[in-house]
């Protein structure tokens, strides 16, 4: 965290992580919460950062509780995960084969 950062109930801040990464082709990257800020109701969103994105990372952060919250420089305000992802195949004629009852359609 580069500075400090004063975040109100309700807010959301989307601060620069001061680095970038080259994430390779089937995985995406996630910044998750860290247990002490998630514990103050300060949260990380969690958009993925896809294999293609060159530039800074960034921190989404909610403050999901009632008070206003403050973070300071040089906080650690998140854990960079690196996972694999796989990409659907859609396809627009669904066959004959599937259920279209929707939800439960197939069974408990």
């Amino acid at each position: 965290m580069p500075y400090d950062c004063v975040l109100k109930p309700g807010e959301v801040a989307r601060i620069p992580l001061g680095f970038g990464l080259i994430i390779p082709d089937g995985f995406a990257g996630y910044v998750f919460p860290r247990s002490s800020m998630a514990a103050k109701g300060l949260v990380c969103e969690l958009p993925p950062i896809d294999s293609g994105y060159r530039g800074e990372i960034h921190a989404i952060i909610s403050n999901v509780s009632t008070s206003s919250q403050t973070i300071h420089k040089d906080t650690r305000v998140g854990q960079l995960v690196i996972t694999p992802v796989v990409i659907a195949d859609f396809v627009l004629d669904l066959g004959e084969e599937r259920g279209t009852g929707a939800f439960g359609s197939t069974g408990e």
